[in-house]
Order: structure tokens, then sequence, then C-alpha cells
């Protein structure tokens, strides 16, 4: 080794040298420094706040998430499938009543009925809710599509008169072809492929023409078990209770002033079942559906943002190594 090349290492050592410890005297400097400052506070244990009570992070607009509600939706996919299910049963004059005095029958997968109502309600009336409805659709985390689809499914199984002697068919399956044709026509849709939508499919059988396309989108359903895996999963989804068929008893007998308060929780038969599952109390069961889907929006963000850099990348297929948009993730579902 020359002198040169022997002067320039000695030299680059030495600056190593020097940098090194004038990083250690700034170190023990600023640490020092750090330590006068807080020692004349008091130091306190790390302690969690106290939960927040989902009354009080509702109560401000700015902390709830924006539902859009498809109000331009086809009444014939809402509306619609309950005046064919009055009709299959002979009540025409209750199939013509208008949308405000139209009765949803007293079915078992009647949250699609709830929730839709639930939007409707005039905002004042929703303050307990854990999601705020938004009339501009770019103002929206989550996208609300009000189909009646268990309903749909039941009112296909039968058939009704027209008026003539003849016996007119209902077909689902037309009526969600009919859907997906309508939604793959929305802007919000197609943005992302339908991830930051809604849907209920509370009946197993409900969007089964349809559930291709619309896997994509949070579905609520009652019964996991009975839904594809490749359509359905615990990441994405949230699993809903049915709804009681029997009206809960409202007599004077009251529990307000009881200190103890026992209760069965079985039934020999699996659709006995609960008074918690009321539906018909907007802030009870349907208030904590709305929570668990909200509790969905970082992962839906998560999954459009993994889209938009596949689709930055041209990739046509996406890497399911760690699948989020399907049950390819290892989360078993029964």
């Amino acid at each position: 080794m020359n002198k040169k090349r022997r002067t320039w290492l000695l030299n680059q050592t030495l600056t190593a040298i020097l940098f090194f410890v004038l990083s250690i005297y700034i170190f023990f400097t600023t640490i020092q420094s750090w330590a006068s400052s807080k020692s004349t506070k008091p130091i306190r244990p790390n302690i969690l706040p106290p939960p927040i009570s989902p009354n009080t992070s509702s109560s401000s607009p700015s902390m709830r998430v924006k539902v859009y509600l498809y109000d331009d939706l086809p009444t014939k996919f809402t509306y619609g499938v309950v005046e064919h299910f009055w009709t299959t049963l002979g009540f025409a004059d209750v199939a013509k009543s208008t949308p405000q005095k139209l009765k949803y029958p007293s079915h078992q997968h009647s949250l699609e009925w709830h929730l839709l109502l639930d939007l409707t309600r005039p905002e004042n009336e929703r303050s307990g809710s854990p999601v705020i409805r938004v009339m501009d659709p770019n103002e929206a985390d989550l996208f609300y599509v009000p189909f009646f689809s268990s309903l749909s499914w039941v009112v296909s199984r039968s058939h009704f008169e027209n008026g003539s002697g003849q016996f007119k068919k209902y077909s689902d399956s037309e009526t969600q072809e009919e859907l997906l044709t309508w939604l793959e026509g929305q802007e919000y849709w197609r943005r992302n492929k339908g991830r930051d939508h809604v849907l209920v499919c509370q009946n197993p059988n409900a969007l089964n023409r349809v559930m291709d396309r619309v896997k994509n989108a949070v579905l609520l359903v009652s019964d996991l078990g009975r839904v594809r895996p490749d359509h359905s999963s615990f990441v994405k989804d949230v699993v809903v209770p049915d709804s009681h068929r029997i009206s809960a008893y409202n007599g004077d007998v009251g529990v307000e002033d009881r200190k103890t308060l026992l209760f069965f929780m079985g039934n020999r038969f699996r659709k006995g079942v609960k008074r918690y599952f009321e539906y018909k109390d907007p802030n009870g069961t349907v208030n904590e559906v709305w929570r668990q889907v909200s509790q969905k929006l970082p992962l839906i963000k998560l999954m459009i943002s993994c889209d938009r850099r596949l689709a930055t990348m041209h990739v046509t297929e996406p890497d399911c190594s760690a699948c989020l948009c399907s049950n390819q993730s290892g989360i078993a579902t029964t």
C-alpha cells in the first residue's frame, strides 16, 4: 500500500472516530437536558384512557362513518318486492298501500327493511347511531344498497293471480340480474369494484345468482356457514341476527324496579331467541349492526388501496397469498 493510500485511510478513520464521539456527546447531552426538564413533573402511571361511550362518539357528525343511501334505486327492488309478497297472499289492498303505509311482513330476515327505515328517519332521531347519512355521494365512506334480497327470494317461491285468471311468476333471478345491471351502471360501484358498498343477504339463498359479482361488497349475513367461503368471510362481512317473528311482550310486568334480572338464554327450537334481537328498537340492534359495519371501514380502505396499486402495476389478477377480499386468509368460518 503506497503512502498516499495510507494517508487517505487514516483521514477517513479519524473522521469516523470524531463523528462517533460527537454523536455520543450530543446523545447524552440531549438525554440529560430532557431528564432535567422532566424532573419537576410527577411521573404518571401508564393508564389507558376510559372507553368512549358509543353515544359520545356518535354525537359528533365528524366522527361518524358517512353512509350514502341509494334512494334513487328503482322501487321494484324495495317496496315493489313487498307489494309482490302481499299480492301472492291475496292481499291486494295492502300491496297497493303507499310506501309510507306499506307493511313489511313479519319475516325473520327483516334487517333489510329496518336498515332502510333507519336511514330514512330524520337525523335528529338518529343521534345514537354510529353512522350518519349524507346526501352527496362524494362525501360518503360507504354506500348502502337497499335491495330486499331475502324477501325477493321468498316471493319467487310462489305465484299470484294477475286478474285475468292466469298466474304470473315472480322471478328472483331476473330481479337480481336487473339489480346488477343497475349497480354496474353506477359510477361509485365501478370506482372501487363495489368494495365500499353494503348489501343485506340474510337468507343463505339471497343474491345467489349474482354473488360472484357482489362478493367484494360488505355482506350482512345471518348464517355464514351456509355461504361459500370464497363469497363471504368474517374478514370483510358482518354476521347479523335473525329477527324474532313473535312480538315481544309489552305488558304491565316490567323490570325497571328489579335489582336482579334472570332470563332464559336458550330454547329447544332454533328460531325461539331473544329480546335483544328485536329490530323494532332502532337504537338497539340496528345501531349495533351499523357499528359493526363501520368498523370494517379501515379494512375496506386498505383493500381499495391494494386494488389501485395493482392497477398501477398493470396486474390483472391479485396476489392471494394474503388475500383479504375472500376467505383465503386462513380465518375459519365454521
